[in-house]
């Protein structure tokens, strides 16, 4: 019995020395200093913390700079909850001068760790400096005061966000550039019309450089295709959201009428340096003027930013697109061989009304379903936009009248998708009754995500629709964004004929009278001739 009380008293002692043992174990660690972690190498990469909020002797927080930090009323006899939002920190950000008590953060390792204990109670403003590759924005650390003594923050200034706020920390300078018609109205995905003007904006961000930096590049590069800049006078820029007379010049030097580019890089170091880790946003204008007649002309705008980060790095380059497509029927189909390309696509063909036609199966070619079938030159048509009465289609020489050609078809390119246009024919072909009807013409397009401009896009398909109802022809292609091939679908889902629009032949007038009048008249005319002759001889024999 004795011997069993010892082997128990063993077990209990065990148990409590295990106990206390995993309550140490649980006991959390707290930090002694404050870390921020996620930031570049570089041995010139500076991380300073700037106090925006303080912990006052009378035992609660209190804003640095009054009325800077976003703050919940308390319920009675309490202190308000300051909240730092994104837009606090941003706006201290523009007033650094101001925060008077700043830390520098040791660096115990070149592995994008920073550390530092001297930091007092209440929340910092985090500043990365130096020659950095990426751009820093503002972030935030705190040091609490808790019953066990310091809570030193601790930040990840890549992977952390606040809060509620998606805040991206660190991120490299970026350009963006996106597109929207002249009138404000939403752009019809990526498709355009020639002659449609564009707005254009383009967003570019100013790396985080220090003052001691000199001989910087910087420099926004735009690079149009299918377009040229117009309205130049309208151009405006703006940095941090406020104009600013030097780049207001680079801008106005920068971008001209008519031209397909422009380059703006007379920005001083001192602009740079004075509006670091700010936005450049510069707005243009640029009409669609391609001279392309194939079925679908790609119309590129590429957006370029080039800027340096510190003597021992190549310059870095950045770029954003902006796609756009015009479309057209009739025309040269593209990515075939040169001999297929080379034929109209012939969604629209001009016949007489005796027969109808079809595709084969080689692209752009047409059978007649009779031998009396014939395609007729020399109709001509205009296009409306929007409506039968809308105003007119101009193309790219300034004409809004189109003539068929001697296989009937009918050139015209620059069109956009998703748009109603109706062709009307204003003069027949010689020999052949006029018809009026307006024929409705409706392009298709299908969009998808461009894993490159990260923007819908991407043309996959479209289709060209004449008339309508029962009487409408639809055409189907595929298309490649990558290539620019076109690939004509013409199958049992897919197969519809092009639309053949028919002239009624003039018959020839005939004649009203017949043979037989002409000759009573002749012999009515002799006989009265005859019978006046008689009758003047006869008075002269009565008068002798």
């Amino acid at each position: 019995m004795k011997k069993m009380k010892k082997l128990f008293a063993v077990i209990l002692s065990l148990a409590m020395v295990l106990g206390m043992s995993l309550t140490a174990f649980a006991t959390e660690v707290k930090p002694t200093q404050a870390t921020v972690n996620g930031v570049e190498d570089g041995e010139k990469i500076v991380v300073t913390a700037y106090q925006i909020i303080k912990y006052n002797q009378k035992g609660y927080y209190e804003e640095v700079l009054p009325g800077t930090i976003y703050s919940e009323e308390g319920e009675t006899g309490e202190q308000p909850t300051l909240t730092p939002t994104a837009e606090n920190a941003l706006a201290l950000f523009q007033r650094l001068d101001e925060l008077t008590n700043t830390v520098i953060f040791e660096r115990p390792s070149n592995e994008g760790v920073f550390t530092s204990d001297k930091l007092t109670p209440g929340t910092w403003l985090i500043i990365v400096s130096g020659p950095t590759k990426n751009l820093y924005n503002p972030a935030i650390i705190s040091v609490s005061v808790t019953p066990d003594g310091i809570d030193y923050g601790q930040l990840n200034i890549t992977t952390d966000t606040w809060f509620d706020d998606v805040f991206v920390k660190k991120s490299e300078p970026t350009i963006t550039k996106t597109a929207e018609s002249a009138d404000g109205k939403d752009l019809n995905v990526a498709g355009t019309q020639f002659g449609d003007v564009l707005k254009f904006t383009v967003s570019a961000d100013i790396p985080g450089y220090t003052d001691d930096e000199k001989d910087l590049t910087y420099i926004i590069r735009d690079t149009l295709k299918g377009l040229t800049l117009t309205q130049s006078s309208e151009a405006t820029a703006t940095v941090a959201g406020e104009t600013d007379n030097e780049l207001t010049k680079a801008i106005t030097d920068a971008i001209k009428d008519d031209a397909t580019s422009f380059e703006v890089n007379t920005l001083s170091d001192e602009f740079l340096r004075k509006h670091a880790g700010e936005q450049i946003v510069i707005q243009y204008y640029a009409k669609v003027t391609s001279t392309e007649m194939v079925n679908v002309d790609r119309l590129n705008n590429t957006a370029e930013l080039e800027y340096s980060t510190n003597d021992e790095t190549e310059n870095q380059k950045k770029q954003d697109k902006t796609k756009h497509y015009t479309f057209g029927i009739d025309t040269k189909v593209t990515g075939w061989s040169e001999s297929e390309s080379s034929n109209p696509t012939g969604e629209f063909v001009k016949i007489n009304d005796k027969g109808d036609i079809e595709y084969t199966e080689t692209p752009g070619e047409i059978h007649k379903t009779k031998d009396e079938v014939k395609f007729l030159a020399g109709a001509e048509f205009q296009l409306h936009i929007g409506a039968a009465n809308g105003p007119l289609f101009t193309d790219k020489s300034n004409k809004n009248t189109f003539i068929t050609d001697a296989n009937g078809r009918l050139e015209i390119a620059g069109l956009d998708d998703g748009v109603e246009y109706y062709l009307i024919e204003t003069k027949a072909p010689s020999g052949y009754s006029i018809n009026a009807t307006p024929i409705r013409v409706y392009i298709s397009a299908t969009y998808e995500m461009d894993s490159e401009t990260k923007k819908q896009d991407k043309l996959v398909s479209y289709e060209v629709q004449i008339g309508e109802g029962q009487n409408q022809a639809i055409t189907h292609y595929n298309y490649n964004s990558t290539t620019g091939e076109t690939e004509f679908i013409n199958t049992p889902d897919t197969a519809s004929n092009p639309f053949g629009f028919k002239n009624t032949q003039l018959a020839n007038l005939p004649s009203t009278g017949g043979i037989g009048t002409t000759i009573f008249t002749i012999g009515g005319c002799a006989i009265m001739i005859i019978a006046a002759g008689l009758f003047f001889a006869s008075r002269r024999k009565a008068a002798k």
